[in-house]
């Protein structure tokens, strides 16, 4: 056990415990709680549970436990597999009395993936060294692979107490979001940036499911796992908002076929509002400075026609006012070619999402999502934050899903459910702080 000496007389610094007294009087207690456990358990598989025989040891193992308190060094006692069990060839001919994987406690790997998600490697292994009594990771390596072998093995699990899938259940509509984002590629060749696509799930409850996977030749799956986590199923009926990129539309066709779709109506406006802005420059400080009091009521025009649900009428009108600027009065003058080049633009983006053109303006007085602004705000959560502002690292396209999946699982708030669906006695996060409060 450890010791801990003190003099008579103190001072504000030496008055109780240190840091480092602290910490090493809980690496000694648990020290000697760990190999009593393990002793308890090599004493209970002395005899075997169906035939009640008795098991040849053989030998013990070395390993080390690692947990929240400090390293514990111990010995493992393997046993002969029973005698009464039907041996298989190439199966294992012992175990081991304590089945310890990796040695690292669950609730070390729990707190590590956690903080991992949330803050820098590096920052993370200086933070639970600080800690008392804690005693964390050795270095930022240590946080990385232990983040990793979580988003493999456990991020993805569903929540202890969570039913089954059931592809045949009628569940509520609900509202996909996709968007995509860029993160720095540790191999510069063949790219410097891969892109990750982000998305939120908005049920009728106000419930939101967060998730993210590279783009890849997996995307398809990926994204058929994420529905399926955030409980979409065949026949949910669905809307799917996007900003029009080809590949999320792919995306959509292949899952979720049947689902409403819609163009964002912050790009168009965006859109549109470049085009304006050229439009207000046509002849400005010339003679023909009144043209621009035509493109603009044309673009304004053709946006209000288009908020309102009539986008052949809108699209008509672009092309009206494409046709006005090309004529040999009009394309001469200041910023109409720019003014042109812009309507162009907008006309080719409306006609290549023309399935996913409705009603704004009613959509907005039904009080329903217009924007995938709630999508940006996924990605910003997702990848910004943690993986790209002001973070100088590198990721791989096909090792980067598990640190995906981890951070995802903590803004989810699934991660501990998913750690009791692996470890049901799990607990975390001060669970018993109640029962020591109302002791």
């Amino acid at each position: 056990m450890g010791r801990v000496e003190g003099e008579d007389w103190a001072n504000p610094e030496t008055l109780g415990l240190s840091l480092g007294e602290a910490k090493r009087l809980s690496a000694a207690i648990q020290t000697e709680i760990v190999r009593s456990q393990a002793a308890i358990m090599g004493e209970r598989y002395r005899c075997c549970g169906q035939c009640g025989s008795d098991l040849s040891s053989n030998g013990y193992r070395q390993v080390t436990f690692r947990s929240l308190f400090g390293e514990a060094p111990l010995r493992v006692r393997r046993f002969q597999i029973w005698p009464c069990l039907e041996v298989v060839p190439q199966a294992p001919r012992s175990f081991s009395a304590l089945a310890l994987e990796g040695g690292v406690a669950p609730e070390l790997a729990y707190v590590t993936a956690k903080f991992a998600a949330l803050a820098p490697f590096g920052k993370v292994a200086e933070f639970l060294a600080e800690l008392p009594p804690l005693d964390g990771a050795v270095n930022a390596g240590t946080v990385r692979n232990r983040t990793r072998r979580v988003g493999e093995r456990i991020a993805r699990l569903r929540t202890a107490g969570a039913p089954d899938p059931d592809i045949d259940t009628v569940t509520p509509a609900v509202v996909i979001g996709l968007d995509g984002g860029c993160l720095r590629s540790r191999h510069r060749r063949p790219e410097r940036n891969f892109e990750v696509i982000a998305g939120k799930v908005l049920n009728l409850d106000g419930s939101q499911h967060r998730f993210a996977f590279a783009r890849n030749s997996k995307s398809a799956s990926e994204f058929a796992d994420a529905m399926v986590s955030a409980g979409v199923r065949l026949g949910t009926p669905a809307t799917v908002l996007s900003d029009g990129d080809a590949g999320l539309w792919k995306l959509q066709r292949q899952l979720v076929p049947e689902a409403t779709l819609l163009l964002d109506w912050r790009h168009i406006a965006m859109r549109f509002e470049h085009a304006l802005q050229a439009a207000r420059g046509i002849g400005q400080g010339t003679t023909s400075a009144y043209l621009r009091t035509y493109a603009v009521r044309d673009l304004e025009s053709a946006k209000w026609k288009l908020w309102h649900g009539r986008s052949s009428a809108c699209l008509g009108r672009l092309a009206q006012s494409a046709n006005w600027l090309d004529c040999g009065h009009v394309r001469d003058v200041r910023s109409a070619v720019a003014t042109r080049r812009y309507v162009n633009d907008l006309i080719e983006y409306l006609h290549a999402n023309r399935h996913a053109l409705v009603n704004y303006g009613r959509r907005r007085h039904e009080g329903l999502p217009i924007s995938t602004a709630f999508v940006e705000s996924a990605v910003n959560e997702i990848l910004s934050k943690r993986m790209i502002k002001k973070q100088q690292m590198r990721w791989n396209r096909w090792t980067e899903q598990p640190f995906l999946d981890v951070r995802t699982a903590v803004l989810n708030a699934t991660l501990r459910g998913s750690f009791r669906r692996l470890y049901p006695a799990f607990q975390a996060d001060n669970d018993n702080r109640s029962a020591l409060v109302a002791a």
